[in-house]
């Protein structure tokens, strides 16, 4: 390994970064295109690992085919991990060419998914971003008439969403990209030149090479000003989402709805936020001002015996029982059956994206006292998950325990003065109709037990039974 003696300052800000989130042994990932701004990170990366080999160090190239040098791009990823001594492993991807943007957005999501299937756990994965990126994307965000969240452009930090304990580190973003280019010239790197970031056609690359040197040049410090404005848009919107959380607690609905009876309390800028904040932990784009008016006035103000709906980019907003929803596509489940084979503690992953089906048999006092602790402190699992426990009495060794998702007949739950009708049951539980086949329901042989975060059947209750609950 050759230690470049000047640049020191480049690798001081990249171990700067690392370090205080590195403080046990975990998996560091870097996106490496073979590019300059990569080429410059897996470089300093090889120096990090030297000096910190406790780590587990990856590089993922994606090959997207797009371009007649992508093998040769490969190759020369391939020869350069290896003389740096990083692993690297590099995935082929098919993306559908469609207009120019959309390709770019593809292809931006094919490498995240096809990345996310190598990160183990607490992994960092890093990105090769810097301080003109981040100008080039505020500028693309203020072009688009974004709000404060899209002005925070890109953080030096943020959890990875296709890995629930993954990080997104971006270790150069406050580097400026000529310092990249002196680093790797010290160094004596080369990298490959993708022909398209010369295609001015790309709002990006018409930024980049007709409208930022302009800027640069009437106002030297552009770059560094527009970062300073993007981390005070990235803080408003922080505070925008502490708040939204807190509303979130009041209004949420146990089944993925918002309680319009709590939402009408709200100021129409608070409300917006809720709602938002709403949609961004199910993983879906927000909608526009536009959409949220008309969601407010057709569906939310719609007529008492109306069934309202609003269709937009991710789904349908729906109103159900003064409860608002939003309705999307989701796969039939009514002849789904899990089997389990024993009933000691472990954790289901239910179809079509439900969520996890935790099954404990721990003492109801630590339990109850562990749920008092999340509802004062209010942490995430209150406020994405519906942590409604359910207590039932242990099988019979010789009872078949299922989990299903259509419930027929009739059930007398606790508390209830007599049996009803299973689709009565489900009015009276406020759960809309296109949900009602995402409930999961025990059965102990072709007997229902429970229905999870709704009712526990007569003769089933155990205060120290098995425990049931969902998280998202």
């Amino acid at each position: 390994m050759i230690l470049v003696a000047t640049n020191i300052d480049i690798f001081s800000t990249f171990q700067n970064s690392l370090f205080p989130l590195t403080a046990r042994p975990l998996q560091i990932v870097l996106a490496y295109s073979g590019g300059l701004d990569s080429h410059v990170l897996l470089h300093l990366l090889s120096r990090y690992k030297e000096l910190y080999p406790q780590h587990d160090y990856l590089a993922v190239h994606v090959h997207h085919g797009l371009s007649d040098n992508a093998d040769a791009w490969l190759a020369h990823c391939q020869l350069t991990a290896a003389a740096l001594d990083i692993n690297l492993i590099a995935e082929k991807v098919v993306l559908n060419v469609g207009s120019r943007e959309s390709l770019e957005a593809k292809a931006r999501t094919a490498r995240y998914e096809v990345i996310a299937k190598h990160l183990n756990g607490e992994s960092l994965l890093l990105l090769g971003q810097h301080l003109d990126d981040q100008l080039e994307t505020f500028l693309l965000q203020l072009k688009r008439g974004a709000g404060v969240k899209g002005l925070s452009a890109m953080a030096a930090n943020m959890p990875f969403a296709l890995q629930k304990n993954g990080q997104i580190v971006r270790p150069l973003l406050t580097q400026p990209q000529q310092a990249l280019v002196d680093y790797a010239t010290q160094a004596n790197l080369s990298w490959v030149e993708d022909e398209s970031n010369n295609d001015a056609s790309y709002d990006r690359n018409f930024l980049r090479h007709q409208i930022i040197p302009s800027l640069k040049q009437r106002w030297p410090n552009i770059a560094h000003t527009v970062h300073r404005s993007a981390q005070l848009c990235a803080e408003q919107q922080a505070l925008a989402d502490e708040i939204a959380e807190l509303d979130l607690i009041r209004c949420q609905q146990p089944f993925s709805g918002l309680k319009i009876s709590e939402l009408v309390k709200l100021s129409k800028i608070r409300r917006n936020n809720v709602i938002r904040f709403w949609l961004t932990l199910q993983f879906l784009p927000m909608p526009s001002r536009h959409h949220l008016d008309k969601l407010w006035q057709e569906v939310v103000h719609a007529a008492a015996d109306a069934n309202p709906q609003l269709s937009w980019q991710a789904g349908e907003f729906r109103r159900y029982q003064g409860v608002l929803y939003n309705q999307q596509k989701h796969a039939q489940l009514k002849d789904f059956v899990i089997t389990l084979k024993h009933t000691q503690n472990q954790v289901i992953p239910l179809p079509d994206n439900i969520g996890l089906l935790h099954l404990q048999s721990e003492p109801i006092d630590a339990l109850q006292t562990q749920s008092r602790k999340n509802d004062e402190i209010a942490t995430d699992e209150a406020v994405d998950a519906y942590h409604i426990g359910m207590f039932i009495k242990k099988p019979l060794d010789n009872e078949e325990v299922t989990i299903r998702f259509r419930g027929e007949g009739k059930c007398h739950p606790i508390g209830r003065s007599g049996s009803r009708s299973m689709k009565k049951l489900y009015q009276e539980y406020q759960i809309a109709p296109w949900l009602r086949d995402r409930i999961p329901l025990v059965y102990y042989d072709e007997q229902l037990v429970c229905a999870i975060g709704l009712w526990v059947c007569k003769g089933y209750a155990e205060q120290e039974g098995l425990h049931w609950y969902i998280t998202r």
